[in-house]
């Protein structure tokens, strides 16, 4: 008993598509028992007529004729809840989008037929299916002490969860607090920090975990269970009073790396004066056991036996903020030919602790600095010595220093070298300007390296891109400013997640503008320069927005998981391409073979797609569903050439509603299906589509790993169809994205041409796929 529902869209389907020729049209079909057609189908009074007629006809399954499904999918899914019919018994055909906005009447009618046949065979095959609910776990790990895991963690903490802190280092802070001021307000690093520094230590809802490394992670998102190496630090931090007198008669004195090795340290030691947790540390790699520090340690906090522990945390969501780090300069020799080249956060600590205390800047041979160059794209948009990416932040604070510099030491003369400025922010660019008005020199063009002249002094001699000419000057010293790099954990961390890293080698966002810190695994996101280079306030926004991720993931404690994912419906041999294939970390090989974690699967079905014995099967997109909707498109007798396109759903299927919207005209030939990704397809399936009568299959994925699969997959089906003598361009891979909906219509019409040269696809040659199909291991 199926139910069909056809709206007219005011005019917007009616005035192209003869809705009364497909009603007469179906209403022949045995098994519709209802059919309606609607002025606006997505109205109240309609959708309460659509209720009605399912409770008054008994109707089993409904299909819709309409806009979109990406545009009211989800409401007449709700309608259809409260008729009490489950929401997975329906398809929609798409009348506007790709038929009435995009074809003149004689071509959108049949068109509109052939797509409402194909929705009802697929009807026919739909199952009834049902979300599950899972519980979480409420607590939530936050990866990173810098000032993207703070924020985020506060957040967290504030809205009444339970957040677990991990830091590497034996205090919080990351970077930011190495820097003494921050840009364009030139407020005191230090002072903006060290109040969130007291309320993640003293928040009775965070757990603050330092000198801490993630080790293992198992389970799946929601239910987390990490295993947290924490080193031994050697001191009570209960006990600990910081009187310091362990660190006076330490013997061992090494550099210390918060001073970027400008400085030393000893091997029992603060931090750094803000540090939380709030007391010394031992540093046993250097530590020769003396026992000099436990003699005078009033507080008995030392223990010198002290060893590495632990720790199994369960948690419901993780948040990755590890940070970045600066490339060395002796990546970079070219830059640094003496050890007056030093680096921003070096001049940075050299800020904080010499001139900030009245002294000069001195050389390391002890000469006063009077002059100071910045060298900006070190090793950043430089595919041949560093990376194509912009470190973005090097601008800025190369200015900001540079303003600092004259500012403490007026006679001081500061030059910039820059490939191009970019201060792009608010007060950025009057943040520039006022560089200027101090007096500090831009030089447009990119020094190819330092060298040392007589006295010490550093030569630099670089082409003046605006001025002209080569500039040829000395300075006393020079500030490369390298590239930021991911921090080296964060590889084993994604690795351990199963979460994938973008080229760059910093983490991939799960869409790069409408979910930029979410990664492609549920339950785990990002903020700040995990994600790539990044500014305090860039990196605090996300701190706020993974806040707002994972409450919005956790919620109440409960998730209600989708039913699309694959299932096991054949012999699986354990092969475990499954597995490999997956990108999300969804499936795992266990004795009665693959099993989903439906937290993590995202229902692309690629997994469905790879495995050789088709022992599995994506639900609402199993093969049969699929088959029953390509015969209900071809089912219509037709001397033109007729094309299958397979559209993926969320980018591919967008753009060729978008060309619709737009009202830009293609070629009716083509007839689109909508899946979760082209990579679910196997190569009979395509093949099956040309032997039921389609003559050419077009396939369309967005950029990614599943367009990877699919062309490869493609390839090897044109290699088998031109050894058969069948045109290999019958089967065809195109990547999309959303901008090509404009060249859409373009595509499709070369497309099309070029089947229509070939001319439609002979009864010999069709005889020859069935016997490619049978000859495989597993037929379709």
């Amino acid at each position: 008993m199926i139910g069909v529902f056809l709206c007219e869209c005011g005019i917007n389907i009616k005035a192209t598509v003869d809705l009364e020729n497909i009603r007469k049209t179906v209403e022949e079909i045995p098994e519709v028992s209802a059919v309606e057609i609607h002025k606006f189908l997505c109205s109240k009074p309609a959708l309460e007529a659509v209720k009605d007629a399912i409770k008054r006809h008994g109707l089993k399954r409904v299909v819709i004729g309409a806009c979109s499904p990406h545009m009211h999918e989800k409401t007449f899914m709700r309608t259809f809840e409260e008729a009490g019919l489950n929401k997975f018994l329906f398809t929609h055909a798409n009348l506007r989008e790709q038929c009435s906005w995009v074809h003149r009447k004689e071509e959108a009618t049949p068109k509109a037929v052939d797509l409402m046949k194909a929705a009802i065979e697929r009807a026919k095959e739909l199952e009834e299916l049902s979300p599950q609910k899972v519980k979480l776990n409420r607590d939530i790990m936050v990866v990173g002490g810098g000032i993207a895991g703070i924020t985020t963690t506060l957040h967290l903490a504030d809205a009444g969860y339970h957040v677990v802190l991990l830091e590497r280092k034996p205090s919080v802070g990351g970077r930011m607090i190495q820097l003494s001021k921050v840009f364009p307000t030139l407020d005191c690093s230090p002072c903006i920090l060290a109040p969130r520094f007291v309320d993640v230590a003293t928040h009775p809802r965070v757990t603050l975990l330092t000198n801490a490394e993630v080790e293992a992670i198992k389970g799946s998102p929601g239910n987390f269970e990490v295993e947290v190496r924490t080193k031994a630090r050697g001191v009570d931090i209960e006990r600990c009073t910081r009187c310091a007198l362990c660190e006076k008669v330490c013997p061992v004195e090494v550099p210390n790396e918060f001073e970027e090795g400008l400085y030393k340290r000893k091997a029992i030691y603060l931090p750094f004066p803000q540090a939380v947790p709030a007391a010394y540390v031992i540093d046993f790699e250097n530590c020769n056991r003396c026992g000099k520090c436990v003699k005078v340690c009033p507080a008995e906090a030392i223990n010198l036996e002290d060893e590495d522990k632990t720790i199994r945390q369960a948690v419901g969501a993780i948040i990755l903020a590890t940070g970045y780090e600066l490339a060395s300069l002796d990546e970079f020799l070219q830059y640094k030919p003496s050890p007056n080249c030093i680096s921003p956060l070096q001049l940075e600590r050299l800020i904080e602790n010499e001139l900030a205390a009245g002294r000069v800047l001195k050389t390391n041979d002890g000469r006063r600095v009077r002059s100071v160059a910045y060298l900006l794209c070190t090793g950043s948009r430089d595919k041949a010595r560093g990376t194509p990416y912009c470190s973005r932040v090097c601008c800025p604070y190369s200015v900001k220093q540079a303003i600092m510099l004259k500012e403490m030491l007026p006679y001081m003369d500061v030059w910039i070298y820059y490939t191009d400025m970019r201060m792009s922010g608010k007060g950025l660019e009057e943040f520039y300007h006022k560089a200027k008005e101090h007096g500090v020199v831009f030089v447009h063009g990119r020094p190819g390296e330092v060298s040392v002249e007589g006295a010490n002094k550093l030569e630099i001699i670089a082409e003046d891109i605006d001025g002209g000419g080569m500039l040829r000057k000395t300075f006393d010293m020079v500030i490369p400013c390298p590239l930021i790099k991911p921090n080296p954990g964060t590889k084993g961390l994604a690795e351990k997640l199963r979460v994938p890293l973008g080229p760059d080698g910093f983490l991939a966002e799960k869409h790069l503008k409408l979910d930029p810190v979410a990664t492609q695994k549920p339950g785990v996101y990002a903020a700040g320069t995990v994600l790539g280079p990044k500014d305090v306030h860039e990196s605090t926004v996300d701190g706020t927005a993974a806040a707002m991720k994972a409450v919005s993931f956790i919620g109440q404690g409960e998730y209600e998981t989708s039913p699309l994912i694959p299932r096991l419906v054949g012999t699986c041999d354990k092969c475990g391409d499954c597995v490999d294939a997956c990108t999300y970390g969804a499936i795992t090989l266990t004795d009665e073979g693959p099993r989903v974690d439906p937290l993590s699967c995202a229902g692309c079905g690629v997994c469905v797609g790879v495995c050789k014995r088709q022992a599995l099967e994506l639900a609402h997109y199993t093969r049969k569903q699929l088959r029953a909707e390509v015969e209900g498109l071809l089912s219509r007798a037709t001397d033109e050439v007729k094309i299958v396109g397979f559209f993926e759903d969320s980018v591919c299927y967008t753009t060729a509603d978008t060309a619709g919207t737009s009202r830009l005209k293609y070629l009716h030939n083509l007839e689109i299906i909508r899946v979760p990704s082209t990579a679910m397809l196997s190569e009979n399936f395509m093949l099956e589509c040309l032997r039921m009568g389609a003559d050419a299959v077009l396939l369309c994925e967005k950029e990614g790993k599943e367009a990877e699969i699919i062309s490869s997959r493609v390839t090897g089906i044109q290699e088998k169809l031109e050894r058969a003598g069948v045109e290999k361009e019958r089967v065809t891979f195109e990547t999309l994205m959303m901008p090509m909906y404009l060249y859409l219509p373009k595509l499709i019409e070369k497309h099309v041409k070029k089947i229509k040269s070939f001319g439609k696809l002979n009864a010999g040659a069709r005889q020859t796929l069935v016997k490619m199909i049978k000859s495989e291991d597993i037929t379709f």
